[in-house]
């Protein structure tokens, strides 16, 4: 007799959010299901969230192969996911989106490996972005690798399995919207998991994509700095006054071309500006300090 795996043992929820997805939600969830069905001595679940849909998204669902919830109105990607999440019964977690750019064959891949890490994400290859799209990504692995010491070859891949304790222990600090998987992935570098990436394809999307990526992309750096303040708060102050140091450099260099009270003019609006992050860092960092002596106050 085999030795079942720790995930076969378990078992395991997928969670799929959809916010009008009526064209593939049910093909979405017939695949995910034939995927665990055919792996062997596997328990499961699907959960399908569906985020306020306005189109057919709702009647869709088979809802006989899953669990199914429903937010009154729209809120976001990631309160989908958290909602889901709380309401799954196996300690491992996936996720897929339900817009068929993912294929739940992948999972066959990701399964086993959960009997090693803590978190596996498929790495999309993505043959074509924007310039901007690829700046954005670039600055997000540096982050990553400078606060977390983590190479991410995909950190908001949309496809994955996690151990339920992850989001458990550090839910609260999610993004409520697109920027839910970086969270995560940041969470888990921060918290020295075990990260594994499985290399897959990524489809065209069925439907509108709903991401707006300046926007999603400003919220998932204020996040990022959040969580670094509380668990990385030497490397932000680092940051801080490396980039003042920089600022300096550069004026200095451009001294030749500035006027005296325009250089020292310069100068000063550099330092208080780093002032005021600096002041800023700390009263996040305080404020987070009362937070958690008031829980624990409540608790006791």
């Amino acid at each position: 007799m085999n030795k079942k795996t720790e995930v076969e043992k378990k078992g395991i929820s997928i969670v799929i959010p959809a916010y009008n997805e009526e064209q593939s939600i049910a093909g979405t969830v017939e695949k995910t299901r034939a995927v665990l069905s055919s792996y062997p001595g596997l328990p499961f679940e699907i959960i399908v969230v569906d985020d306020g849909s306005t189109d057919k998204t709702a009647a869709n669902v088979p809802k006989d192969m899953c669990n199914f919830y429903q937010h009154p109105k729209n809120y976001g990607y990631g309160r989908t996911l958290l909602l889901g999440t709380g309401k799954a019964q196996y300690p491992f977690i996936g996720i897929i989106d339900a817009d068929n750019t993912y294929d739940p064959e992948v999972f066959k891949q990701m399964i086993p490996a959960m009997d090693i890490y803590d978190m596996v994400i498929g790495a999309r290859q993505i043959k074509t972005q924007t310039m901007v799209v690829r700046m954005l990504r670039k600055l997000l692995k540096f982050l990553l690798y400078f606060f977390g010491g983590h190479v991410s070859l995909d950190p908001n891949s949309g496809i994955r399995i996690f151990k339920k304790a992850l989001v458990e222990q550090g839910g609260h600090l999610f993004s409520k919207g697109f920027s839910f998987s970086t969270s995560l992935t940041f969470f888990a570098a921060l918290n020295h998991q075990f990260i594994e990436y499985i290399p897959i394809e990524y489809g065209d999307r069925t439907g509108v994509s709903k991401v707006r990526h300046l926007r999603d992309s400003f919220r998932t750096f204020v996040l990022i700095i959040s969580m670094s303040l509380i668990y990385r708060p030497v490397k932000c102050f680092s940051g801080l006054l490396l980039s003042f140091v920089a600022g300096v450099a550069a004026l200095v260099s451009l001294r030749g071309r500035l006027k005296g009270e325009m250089f020292l003019g310069s100068i000063f609006s550099l330092g208080v500006g780093v002032l005021t992050l600096a002041v800023s860092f700390l009263a996040f960092i305080q404020g987070k300090i009362y937070e958690d002596t008031l829980s624990k106050t409540k608790i006791s």
